[in-house]
């Protein structure tokens, strides 16, 4: 405070000096004001000056106020302080009022050791005209010193000269380059100061637009498209500029390959597209399409009947050179190319690339669906809950011969708990024969189940991932299709096994709240349901009892699911679990001896502690010659608590052995621990 009020003091006596301009004191005694004393009189007193003016790229000063593209100006700022000294390094701004001249360099400059700044204003183009003040500024010793200096602008006159093409003659799609010289007031314009467009009868000008270069220059490229005799004309402002250059037709060089649409189709008989659309291009010499040839196509492998779909193998080029053929699946898988030749030039061809045949659709024996981490920290019940953590979900699938299936076929995903995410969306779409999302830790966090054979534990969630596809089936005559008679896995309606006990629950109560739970169904096309038992090669716990048909339905709905954990981020203490946590999941020393223990480590829900938690043994006290050891830094990935082996060394009876579990999450750090004696 004391310290505030001093340097009030100061700002009032310095107002005070500055307010007595001439006080006069008693004779020989200073006044306020700067007074000799003498009574009356007063001392001008001495400022810092800053002098505009303009002159060349030397800083010889001009009297000429007019601003031209052929002759530099400058702003001349010379600056001193009161005592009449140049001040060196000061930062001098240039503004300008109208957008018809420019600070092509920069609008601040420092003073130089004669205190001058040499600042360049130009015109904005060469169609520049009209006045345009130039506002100074520099701060000295606090003050702030500003002059102003006017200007005239003046139009330059512009030539041009010297337009030249090269080469002089091309095969239509190739490009010419175009040049002119552009003069203003009779020298070379300097750069971006002017700008030219050119045009052609003949081709695309790129750029149509050119500013003029450091050597006075403005250049563009035609692209040819036109064939004959061509021109190309420059014009700037009013002033025009034209030369000629001859276009010829390139000769027709070859077939190229564009395009299968789609590259994979399917076997006749089954769902899906089995016709692909295969287009190629006759082109000539710089790669421009020719219309009105003859093609010819042939398919370089006909198992199972491939074929044109029918249609003729011969068709004639379009405008746009193309021409397409139509290639139908035959029974079998394979890959088959389409050869297409000029029929004017047979040696002129091009080959498809590879056209695959498949089954398909995703099948259940080959759909599957796996976790990049089984137990993340994010908490149940009993736990401590932490939201946000996530792990990724990869679903694979593949059709009944073990190929993948299409790019973008899409899967959807429904979970038991936390939320899936991947680019806001909770389904995928397959790309290389997989795709993945995101579960995200956070509620809701199921409360575990009383339903016979349920799981009761909390924090387990179920994920279930389903897809368009077919029922598998033995194929007895390898003719690759289901025929009436032969094996196969029925499929019924699916559903969302919360509980764990792989049979369709409706109803139950969890085990925490009491409240109300149950397993919901996922429905599937009306004539593929049934009333007869499902199978169960790869079936169990994924289809509803007795809601099979019998049959062979081709299409269907193929499904897999997986249970991810919450895990709590503590050890559970043998004595610390809620009666509806069963025995064997709990924490538990599983066996003891001298020479090491085996021990359960389980969290207070009863599921396993995070998989990439940190896992250590430590003595409790003084070592001595005791050495701990066990196996593995960390608790591993698990749907279920984890047991560990715990080597002693060395240790005495009655010694304490820590197991601790270390958990790191962001801002979280915490450790736990449980202890054991050495018998």
């Amino acid at each position: 405070m004391k310290q505030i009020k001093n340097i009030a003091a100061l700002a009032i006596t310095t107002a005070l000096i500055a307010g007595c301009g001439g006080g006069g004191g008693s004779s020989g005694t200073p006044g306020l004001g700067g007074g000799t004393g003498t009574g009356g009189t007063t001392t001008p007193v001495a400022t810092a000056t800053l002098v505009v003016t303009g002159a060349d790229a030397n800083g010889v000063e001009s009297t000429s106020r007019v601003l031209s593209l052929t002759q530099p100006f400058f702003i001349k700022a010379t600056v001193k302080n009161a005592a009449g000294v140049p001040v060196k390094s000061q930062r001098v701004v240039v503004a300008l009022d109208s957008t018809q001249a420019v600070l092509p360099v920069a609008s601040s400059q420092l003073t130089d050791d004669n205190g001058v700044a040499l600042i360049r204003v130009a015109p904005a183009s060469v169609s520049s005209v009209g006045v345009v003040r130039a506002t100074v500024t520099a701060d000295v010793a606090g003050a702030t010193l500003t002059q102003t200096y006017d200007l005239t602008i003046t139009a330059g006159t512009v030539a041009l000269q010297g337009l030249t093409v090269s080469p002089t003659s091309v095969q239509s799609g190739q490009s010419v380059s175009v040049s002119v010289n552009v003069l203003v007031n009779g020298q070379a314009a300097t750069s971006n100061s002017a700008s030219v467009v050119f045009s052609s009868s003949c081709g695309t000008v790129s750029p149509a637009s050119s500013a003029v270069d450091n050597n006075g220059k403005a250049s563009a490229v035609i692209q040819t498209t036109n064939v004959g005799s061509c021109t190309v004309n420059a014009q700037a402002g009013t002033v025009n500029a034209s030369a000629g250059y001859t276009v010829t037709a390139p000769p027709t060089t070859g077939v190229q390959f564009v395009s299968a649409a789609p590259t994979l189709i399917y076997q006749t008989g089954s769902p899906g597209v089995s016709r692909s659309i295969v287009s190629f291009r006759v082109v000539n010499a710089v790669g421009s399409a020719v219309a009105g040839q003859d093609v010819s196509a042939v398919l370089t492998n006909t198992d199972g009947g491939i074929n044109f779909c029918g249609a003729p193998s011969v068709a004639t080029s379009g405008a746009d050179g193309v021409v397409s053929y139509s290639v139908c699946a035959g029974t079998l898988p394979a890959t088959v190319q389409v050869r297409a030749s000029l029929v004017s030039a047979p040696a002129l061809f091009a080959a498809s690339n590879l056209l695959t045949i498949q089954t398909g659709l995703p099948t259940q024996r080959f759909f599957d669906i796996s976790t990049t981490q089984f137990n993340f920290y994010a908490g149940g019940q009993f736990t401590d809950q932490f939201n946000g953590n996530s792990v990724g979900i990869s679903v694979f699938a593949a059709d009944r011969q073990g190929n993948p299936v299409p790019d973008g076929t899409p899967v959807v995903l429904v979970a038991e708990g936390g939320q899936l995410n991947t680019a806001g969306a909770s389904s995928c779409v397959i790309s290389g024969g997989r795709c993945t999302v995101t579960l995200i830790g956070q509620n809701y966090r199921p409360l575990g189940s009383s339903a016979p054979n349920g799981d009761p534990r909390p924090g387990r969630v179920t994920i279930l991932a389903y897809a368009d596809g077919e029922e598998d089936f033995i194929d007895a005559n390898n003719n690759n299709r289901y025929d009436s008679g032969e094996k196969f896995e029925d499929m019924g309606i699916p559903f969302l096994d919360k509980d764990e006990n792989k049979t369709f629950t409706p109803a139950y109560k969890n085990l925490v709240t009491g409240t109300d739970e149950g397993e919901v169904t996922y429905p599937i096309q009306a004539s593929a349901v049934g009333t007869q038992a499902c199978s169960s090669n790869t079936n169990v716990g994924l289809s509803q009892a007795n809601t099979c048909n019998g049959k062979w339905d081709g299409y269907g709905k193929v499904r897999r699911s997986i249970t991810v954990v919450f895990s709590g981020g503590e050890i559970g203490s043998p004595n610390s679990y809620d009666a509806t946590i069963p025995a064997n999941k709990r924490t538990a020393l599983l066996s003891l001896s001298s020479s090491g223990f085996d021990i359960r480590l389980a969290d207070l829900d009863g599921n396993p502690l995070p998989a990439d938690a940190g896992l250590s043994v430590s003595v409790v006290g003084t070592a001595g010659t005791c050495v701990p050891t066990i196996g593995g830094t960390a608790i591993g990935s698990s749907i279920e608590p984890t047991e560990h082996r715990v080597t002693l060394a060395g240790c005495a009876s009655g010694q304490t052995i820590a197991v601790k579990v270390a958990v790191t999450s962001g801002s979280i750090n915490k450790t736990s621990q449980i202890n054991v004696t050495v018998p």
